[in-house]
């Protein structure tokens, strides 16, 4: 890259709180939420008109089954730092689901959630024991989720579709997927995966509710309460900074340019840093390295790897920890496997030539690096 890029990348990471330690942290969101129910709803639904390779989400993205978070976790094994930690993830993970089944009995009048662990249920054996792997990578210290909104669905969008028939949204419905994209010459839909968006500020009053029903899910099911949020779809309103304070969120996960809605149309538009407090004392993070193996057009990123160590090599140049960030879609095989087998390779690429260059090295989950750096 040139010194021009170089310099772009510098000035990124001149804002925020400073460390002189080398630390990496890696937040990789979705985990938890559906979107393609199996290969056999993928190919009903292809052949009911879905343009189902057209999008990254509709053509990979699925839950995780017992072989990609195997496949994962030994990806994760394969470096240490010198204080013997392995790399680790933290997840930004959504701990419902629709159920279908009840939201269909009650002829789509009512919204009915269901924990993510049900819905692994429905996935048969090749997801019997995923919620397990889950509290064992917890354990190890590998895998370490944090809140991202109940549900990856705007229920309310959700719902409204629904009722009034839209035919896409019922073809994904029956087939127990959801936010895929539209048949041509279907109504477009704006924001069915948007968890917090809001058209209306009154909105915000039941995504408290859902906030308060998602976290104290999270902790019966996971052991504890999520410290960090990053809202589903990166859209959220600045109206539910206490609730979410309330509930136990310290740090919130951000785009360094964030045009924060406040309903009716009107926005407020921030400029945000690492460690930056809002008006209720939480804290800000903004992820400085991205790394996606695919692109959203279902193409290959070739340039994944050696992008991301730029960014990480500009993060460190500053003085910054590197945060990176990546989603669920890129490591999950269910499917079509050599997808996911090649974005893992790409990832343990990353993670190996991250020890080779910096080996002095930290790797921390996304709470970690909030205590020690902000």
């Amino acid at each position: 890259m040139s010194l021009k890029d170089d310099i772009i990348r510098d000035i990124k990471n001149l804002p925020g709180k400073k460390t002189n330690r080398k630390i990496v942290c890696i937040y990789i969101d979705d985990y938890g939420s559906i979107r393609v129910k199996d290969k056999k709803a993928y190919e009903t639904l292809k052949a009911a008109g879905l343009p189902m390779d057209s999008t990254r989400y509709s053509k990979f993205d699925t839950l995780a089954s017992v072989e990609d978070l195997q496949m994962m976790f030994e990806v994760l094994q394969s470096v240490k730092d010198p204080q013997g930690h392995y790399a680790c993830l933290t997840p930004y993970a959504n701990i419902a689901n629709p159920d279908f089944d009840k939201i269909r009995e009650s002829g789509f009048t009512q919204y009915f959630r269901e924990p993510f662990t049900e819905t692994l249920k429905r996935y048969g054996s090749s997801h019997e024991g995923s919620y397990e792997l889950w509290k064992q990578g917890i354990a190890e210290h590998l895998f370490h989720p944090e809140y991202h909104g109940t549900e990856h669905i705007n229920v309310l969008r959700f719902m409204q579709a629904l009722q009034r028939g839209h035919k896409t949204s019922h073809l994904a419905f029956d087939n127990e997927s959801v936010a895929l994209p539209i048949i041509p010459g279907d109504e477009p839909l704006k924001h069915e995966s948007t968890v917090f968006y809001i058209e209306k500020a009154e909105e915000n009053e039941s995504l408290k509710e859902d906030i308060r029903v998602g976290m104290r899910m999270f902790e019966e099911l996971l052991g504890y309460r999520p410290k960090q949020f990053t809202p589903g779809a990166g859209n959220y309103s600045p109206a539910l900074h206490g609730v979410l304070k309330e509930e136990g969120i310290d740090y919130i996960n951000v785009q360094r340019y964030f045009p924060y809605p406040l309903g009716d149309g009107k926005y407020v538009k921030k400029f945000l840093s690492n460690g930056k407090k809002n008006e209720v004392g939480q804290k800000y993070v903004v992820r400085n390295c991205a790394f996606e193996p695919y692109w959203d057009n279902c193409k290959r990123n070739d340039n994944a790897v050696a992008g991301c160590l730029e960014n990480v090599a500009a993060a460190f140049r500053m003085h910054a920890p590197a945060i990176i960030s990546t989603h669920r879609v890129n490591f999950v095989g269910s499917l079509e496997a050599s997808h996911r087998d090649d974005s893992l390779q790409q990832l343990k690429t990353l993670l190996q030539e991250i020890t080779k260059r910096w080996p002095d090295v930290e790797f921390m989950d996304g709470t970690q690096m909030c205590e020690i750096v902000f």
